[in-house]
Order: structure tokens, then sequence, then C-alpha cells
């Protein structure tokens, strides 16, 4: 049976805050690490936001396996069917399958719950694992006392299951596609991770591995990695996750930190 509570979010287009022992609500939202956050917003001066889908972990076999399913419970499954819906909100993803097929009379808000409920399902059955190559990375990053944030178009009722693992990461904050208006490519998500991180979006360098997620990231202003990229305009190629650094990522929001630096050291001082 479908959680009738789930659909009646999905209707509003609301979320609820993540119940995870690796998170800490605060009073505007985010999810922290903690920490005071003035305490991080004077500490650290750059951050980096992570895609979750594709980037992170991979999702894509079981969204399609979920789509699949919905498809097959009612028809043969057509080639083409489930292509290029990666990237989507399940509700786009869903409309735009509904729409392919020919299905009318049939509420998409149903089908999301149906769908989201089997990804969930197989998150929390453990499916699929975080890519080791980025908790390496989100760790050297929190070492280094970098703010870290995960910014996905997938609703906190998904994503949820994956955070309750114990090998999940801890994000400074967390954007969900139920959280904002408009979606990527929009750039609303990226925005408001930085908003709530109290940073300029140049001192947000992210790392995406879709043209959608770059475009977002690209229209907020942020400077972009490009995992498996090859010549997208305003993202910097990076054959892996694996090939990422530190070092490599604080280099991409640099000219904003030197800029803000010089900003302030033109500041008139007071007589």
């Amino acid at each position: 049976m479908l959680d009738p509570v789930h659909q009646h979010n999905l209707r509003r287009e609301s979320g609820w805050p993540i119940v995870s022992a690796a998170f800490w609500p605060s009073q505007d939202g985010a999810l922290i690490r903690g920490l005071p956050r003035s305490t991080m917003t004077a500490m650290d001066e750059w951050a980096v936001l992570f895609d979750l889908d594709g980037t992170l972990v991979d999702t894509a076999p079981i969204w399609r396996s979920a789509f699949v399913a919905l498809i097959d419970a009612r028809q043969p499954v057509p080639a083409g069917a489930t292509d290029g819906l990666l990237g989507l909100t399940a509700l786009e993803a869903i409309t735009t399958i509904h729409r392919r097929l020919g299905w009318s009379g049939l509420d998409p808000v149903e089908d999301v719950a149906e769908v989201e409920a089997a990804v969930r399902q197989r998150y929390r059955d453990g499916a699929t694992s975080w890519h080791t190559e980025g908790l390496h990375l989100i760790a050297a990053l929190q070492a280094d006392s970098a703010p870290v944030g995960l910014v996905t178009s997938s609703s906190r009722y998904v994503l949820d299951a994956l955070l309750i693992h114990s090998a999940a990461p801890r994000f400074d904050v967390v954007v969900c596609g139920n959280d904002v208006k408009r979606t990527k490519p929009a750039p609303d998500p990226y925005l408001l991770a930085a908003r709530r991180l109290g940073l300029p979006p140049a001192r947000c360098a992210v790392v995406e591995d879709s043209p959608t997620g770059l475009a977002s990231a690209v229209a907020a202003g942020c400077p972009v990695v490009l995992i498996g990229g090859h010549g997208q305009p305003g993202a910097v190629p990076v054959a892996s996750l694996g090939r990422l650094t530190v070092t490599a990522l604080r280099q991409l929001v640099s000219p904003a930190i030197h800029q803000a630096s010089g900003d302030a050291a033109r500041q008139p001082t007071e007589s």
C-alpha cells in the first residue's frame, strides 16, 4: 500500500526534515554538522557542493528498474520508454513517461509515490552504495574544514533511505528537489545551498556529472567540475571522481576568495 502521507506531501510539493543520526536541523532549515552556523561562516571561506545521482551514488539502475516495473504492470515496455530521464525529478520523469506512452486519465502523483516507494525500499535494502572515491574526498574536505553540501533533485523521502546507512557521509547542508520551486537546470537548488552556508555562489565549487546539473550550477554562478565531461562550456572536465583533490577544488574558488580579500583591503578605515 502506498503511503498516503507521502502522496499528500507530493501534492503539496513540500518536504519534511530528515531524521538521521548524521544531521541536526538548524533554525533556518539547513542541515549542519553540529556547529553554530555563525561559527561555520566565520571559519570557512569556501565550500564544495556535490550532486548525488551518478556522482556520489550509482542510482540509475534502481530508478530505471522502478520505471520499467511501473510500465510493465500496464503494457509491454517499448524501446526508449525510459531514455533521458536521469537528472529529472521523479514527477518530471513520470510526466515524461505518461506523455510518451499516451497515458491519459492517470494520476502522475500516484505513480510518483509508487516509484519512489520502490526506490526507497531498494535503498533501505542496500541495493547501492556510496562511491569510495567520493567518501574519501568528502573526508579530506572536512579534515580541511571546508563545508560540504549535497544538492539533488531527489525528494527527502527517497534521500533519507540513503542517509540512514552507516557509510553515509555527513553534509553541512542538504538541498532536495522539494526544497525549491524550480529544480535543476534552474539555479535555485545551488543558490539555496550557498545561501544556507552563508557563502556567495562563486565560492562554492560544484561537482556534477550531467548537463542538467551543470546548467544549474553555472546559472547560479558556481564554478563547476564535470565528472566524465569533455569540452562542456562552463565546466572543468575530470575523468573520474577519484582524480579530484582538495587542492584542485580550492583552486576553482580561489579567484572569488582573492577578489573578496582585495575588496576588504580596499575598504576605507574609520579615523
